[in-house]
């Protein structure tokens, strides 16, 4: 199925020929196309789809781009830019079908993958991230540096501590700038 945001990607594209981010990508779509905010009422499964929508279609672009123009189309998620074909960076795998772009390429070009994604698959898959984020010593340590003795403190406890130690060390209060970031680290950490 061809995708309706291809047009309109690649007029964005073609306005910053130096390249332009994901987000930035999203941003302006979101302004020319409002029905892109009404794709689910759960909020991180819309974005989920907002953003495999997008994926699909530079997918798609990248495909036709090449065959028809000989262009290439370099895809990350900070940065995305046609370049011609004498600019096109050699991938490192010697199986083409075994890149990390090929297999994403084949993730977001099959619809079944947003179809199939629903609510509960976005939140495990986000509480899967964030919890591969900190491991069980990242948690001790930011236990330690937010000073708190229970093994399991409630939200509320964490964000007094933090409120409490990083009033003491912010630097606009004469405070240590390393503290201050090692507490809003541990903060962080144990918020999730």
């Amino acid at each position: 199925m061809r995708n309706p945001l291809i047009g309109p990607i690649l007029h964005i594209l073609k306005k910053h020929p130096e390249g332009v981010g994901e987000f930035e990508i999203l941003k302006t779509l979101k302004q020319q196309i409002p029905e892109l905010t009404d794709i689910a009422t759960d909020v991180n499964l819309q974005l989920f789809r907002q953003h495999f929508l997008i994926m699909n279609a530079l997918y798609q672009l990248q495909s036709s781009l090449w065959q028809e123009e000989s262009l290439s189309l370099s895809i990350s998620a900070t940065h995305i830019r046609i370049l011609p074909r004498t600019q096109v960076p050699l991938s490192n795998s010697r199986d083409i079908n075994n890149s990390v772009d090929a297999k994403l390429a084949a993730y977001y070009l099959d619809w079944h993958e947003y179809e199939k994604t629903n609510e509960e698959d976005v939140s495990s898959l986000l509480s899967s991230f964030y919890q591969g984020i900190y491991l069980t010593g990242d948690r001790e340590a930011a236990l330690e540096a937010l000073q708190l003795t229970q093994s399991s403190p409630s939200k509320e406890e964490i964000k007094r501590q933090y409120r409490k130690l990083a009033h003491q060390t912010h630097p606009d209060r004469g405070g240590d700038t390393d503290a201050f970031i090692s507490l809003r680290q541990a903060y962080e950490c144990l918020m999730f």
